[in-house]
């Protein structure tokens, strides 16, 4: 059985639908809000992740009694400019309550964390990162990231890092960046894009459905760089976008990271580029793109 931890978010929605999609395997749906419509292969349970007496309950009376919970764990508090404004609420969320979760549940054949490209901090003239250089985040968001994947690695469980992920929203009443770069554009009206901050950029279906692949396999590298070929910045993914609705690319208004003061409160990286070589040789493949 499958169990998605935050399975109402973006990532989470990708994720319960690769599932269904590449494997015979039920789901259990773990979301902060109301639950879901069950259905014959998806149980939704209501409960805040973060509370002791719940991941008990959820510990007793959902999870297999078996060995066989095959986890993936997406809570978390993401926001870097929210982190740096309610750091320990934030840290109660990234770190204490995953660090809590572990430690009180035994059955599980596999434990699948999915961090963040924040984790490595600026990338410099074109380099990619690989799964083991040195961490150096440049806000306190990248390091939750790197204090809870200390946590997972400890328990001998498995991290991917993300990209910088966009595709259409699969979760109820949730509007993605990209859904607004459809709306703005479809209605001719321009939106500006950063042209400078370079990321290895995946959708969120690629990225579920690769996640899905490494817990389907065998053994795996503990840590994996999930995310495409390509060095894109986010107007380079607008133009795309442009071009994918027709409309024309002057609409797409490139800006410079120079420029984001009233956008950002917190420092990001300009540039966090990966390698996604090691990834490709454990799952056998050549090319991995960003697919909108």
């Amino acid at each position: 059985m499958y169990v998605v931890i935050g399975a109402n978010g973006f990532l989470g929605s990708y994720v319960i639908k690769n599932i269904l999609e590449m494997t015979d395997e039920k789901i259990l749906a773990v979301r902060k809000s109301s639950p879901g419509k069950d259905t014959d292969r998806v149980k939704w349970v209501f409960g805040d992740i973060s509370n002791p007496l719940f991941v008990e309950q959820l510990n007793k009376e959902h999870l297999d009694t078996s060995d066989s919970n095959k986890i993936v764990y997406l809570a978390a508090y993401h926001h870097p400019d929210l982190v740096e404004k309610n750091p320990k609420l934030a840290w109660d969320i990234n770190v204490t309550a995953l660090s809590r979760f572990i430690n009180s549940v035994d059955k599980m054949e596999k434990f699948f964390y999915p961090s963040s490209d924040s984790v490595y901090g600026e990338s410099e003239h074109g380099y990619r990162f690989k799964e083991t250089d040195p961490l150096n985040p440049v806000n306190r968001y990248g390091h939750h990231k790197c204090a809870a994947e200390s946590i997972v690695t400890e328990y001998g469980y498995n991290i991917v890092r993300y990209p910088f992920l966009i595709a259409p929203s699969l979760a109820p009443g949730k509007q993605h960046f990209y859904d607004t770069i459809v709306h703005t554009l479809g209605a001719g009206r321009q939106i500006e894009m950063f042209k400078d901050s370079m990321r290895s950029a995946l959708d969120f279906d690629t990225a579920a459905r690769l996640l899905i692949q490494l817990m389907e396999n065998g053994p795996v590298p503990q840590k994996l760089n999930v995310c495409g070929d390509e060095d894109l910045s986010k107007y380079d993914i607008g133009i795309r976008i442009a071009d994918k609705l027709r409309v024309s690319r002057d609409l797409v208004k490139p800006i410079s990271v120079d420029n984001s003061a009233g956008i950002f409160e917190v420092k990001r990286a300009s540039s966090t580029l990966m390698d996604n070589s090691l990834l490709k040789q454990t799952l056998g493949l050549t090319e991995i793109r960003l697919k909108l």
